[in-house]
């Protein structure tokens, strides 16, 4: 291979990796505005051409109440149990074995 086909191919590499890598924001446009969502705090921001990209709050739920939080992190269990340890049963008695009688004579 000469030199230009070697830098067209380092270039086309450089493009794929650019266009396939994941990056920090995962972007999609439901009902026709552009959200997007950080892939590793999962925080959900949206776009408005008045204040730029703009947290997204939890709204109510179909009954009216808050939206549930998220669940902890696993930074908060530290030293926590997740899963009560159960009992071990304690062990049945053996029956007592009785001496055999032994045969008089």
């Amino acid at each position: 291979m000469d030199k230009s086909t070697k830098l067209l191919l380092f270039f086309a590499v450089i493009a794929v990796l650019f266009t396939f890598w994941p990056g920090r924001y995962h972007y999609y446009t439901p009902e026709g505005f552009l959200v997007r969502v950080n892939r590793f705090t999962d925080q959900t921001e949206y776009y408005t051409t008045n204040a730029g990209w703009t947290t997204a709050k939890p709204g109510p739920d179909n009954l009216a109440r808050p939206a549930q939080t998220p669940a902890p992190s696993q930074g908060d269990l530290s030293g926590k149990t997740l899963v009560q340890p159960t009992p071990k049963p304690s062990p049945k008695p053996s029956p007592k074995q009785t001496p055999k009688p032994t045969p008089q004579q």
